[in-house]
């Protein structure tokens, strides 16, 4: 017991002794751990994907492990059971390190043990700390070593997390393809360099944004096919030393059942432990999404600019007051957001190319940061696709006078066509449309019309 009445229990290891509360799952490894990083505040609880991916792979060891021959039944369905507990969210408040760590993710793999192994004894009927009923590393880390579960954890993370994004994406590419249907009939002045060009409609603007968006999470599951290869099994350096010879194929089929994903052991497992080139690429696609969603963001921002003193062709959803003193004033909100969601995730994609590229010889010692900023980057891009679907492009509404004033105006809607149809065929157009002639029947007419997707 301490002075303040709890009980506390003593760990020891190769640095001494320490004193924990007596409930806690965690053990010794991880209190120092705890201890070294007091960094950002973010917890590795926060990581909630990567910790049930490793929840899943030790899962998976343990099964392993038992058909092996090298773990008790009795052990094996423990550690199953703590598993299938820390993959549905419980025990999140004995995640208690860092996010910014050193040791190549050894804290947060050693917090896992320590939390299988405590609540694992629990289970048993035995105390937290009695190690010589379930131990940490003998029993839930046998035939691993944080090179490859913290690896593999990361890649099968990401793979899970993906079509989630893709998901998001192609939600809001109909949102915008919606809109572009609505819009189809409305014409507009199309603009480059910021300078008046030529006659369109808004449905086509509109409809660009869609392809786009589709273009970008046409990319993200071929992408996900390179993070298949595991390096589990590899141990610290990619040579298997201390697991068992049928350790690797005997986990990764385990983890093939368990997830239902193309997984496969990596060609070179010294290479895979410590090659991360394919976590480079697909945060380079994520940065390349999330440019593409801000170039949008920065479209309908300026589309929707003034609406008196700018271009006011469209009006987004008013959702909470812009400003404490100017009355009726509505501000970009969402738009906004996702593109500080975007400079974000460029930011994040620097950090993991230069983790990657700082890692020497058999291992990487940055990948808990290329972990965070990768998981964080696919959670903020799916989350922000969703929001500015659903709060903002589903409530876009065209102010189609607004459209036909800007076109109309004294000479440009003739400098507009002059490279379409010639000078005199321009001017004659520009006349009839002043009349209030159809700008759309004038062009046709011209041969110029067509009915495209947005129509």
């Amino acid at each position: 017991m301490n002075s303040t009445g709890s009980w506390t229990r003593t760990e020891t290891d190769g640095l001494g002794s320490r004193s924990l509360p007596g409930e806690a799952l965690y053990g010794i490894n991880t209190l120092r751990a705890a201890e070294n990083f007091p960094v950002s505040g973010m917890k590795i609880e926060q990581l909630v994907p990567l910790i049930r991916a490793m929840a899943l792979t030790k899962k998976a060891a343990a099964a392993a492990n038992y058909r092996l021959g090298k773990l008790s039944a009795r052990k094996a369905e423990i550690i199953g059971r703590v598993c299938e507990e820390v993959m549905a969210g419980q025990h999140t408040s004995h995640f208690i390190i860092d996010v910014f760590q050193g040791g190549g993710g050894t804290s947060s793999h050693m917090n896992l043990n320590e939390v299988i192994a405590n609540r694992g004894l629990e289970l048993m009927g035995h105390a937290c700390g009695q190690y010589e009923h379930l131990h940490p590393i003998r029993d839930i880390n046998r035939s691993q070593s944080t090179t490859d579960v913290h690896a593999t954890a990361l890649r099968i993370a990401l793979m899970q997390g993906a079509p989630m994004l893709e998901r998001a994406l192609l939600n809001l590419a109909e949102a915008f393809a919606a809109k572009a249907q609505e819009f189809g009939g409305i014409l507009k002045l199309g603009r480059t360099h910021l300078q008046d060009a030529v006659p369109m409609t808004l449905g086509e603007e509109f409809h660009a944004f869609a392809s786009a968006l589709r273009h970008d999470a046409a990319q993200i599951w071929p992408a996900t096919q390179s993070l298949a290869g595991l390096n589990l099994g590899g141990t610290m350096v990619g040579t298997g030393l201390a697991a068992q010879p049928d350790f690797a194929e005997a986990v990764i089929a385990e983890l093939q059942r368990l997830t239902d994903l193309p997984l496969r052991r990596a060609d070179d497992l010294v290479c895979a432990a410590w090659n991360n080139a394919e976590l480079v690429r697909f945060s380079a696609l994520m940065r390349g999404i999330a440019v593409t969603l801000s170039k949008i963001a920065n479209d309908l921002r300026l589309l929707s600019s003034g609406p008196r003193g700018g271009f006011g062709e469209i009006a987004l959803p008013a959702i909470q007051p812009g400003s404490p003193l100017i009355k009726g004033k509505v501000n970009p909100v969402i738009p906004e957001m996702v593109n500080q969601v975007a400079f974000h995730v460029a930011g994040m994609d620097v950090s993991v190319g230069m983790a990657a590229e700082a890692g020497q010889l058999q291992r990487n010692a940055f990948e808990p940061l290329m972990a965070h900023c990768l998981l964080t980057s696919l959670g903020m891009i799916e989350n922000a696709a969703c929001i500015f679907a659903e709060r903002c492009v589903s409530g876009i509404r065209a102010v189609a006078e607004v459209c036909a004033a800007n076109l109309a105006a004294p000479g440009t809607l003739t400098a507009g066509l002059v490279p379409l149809v010639g000078a005199d065929a321009a001017a004659d157009i520009a006349w009839a449309v002043a009349e209030g002639e159809a700008l759309g029947d004038l062009l046709r007419a011209q041969g110029l019309g067509r009915r495209g997707p947005a129509e």
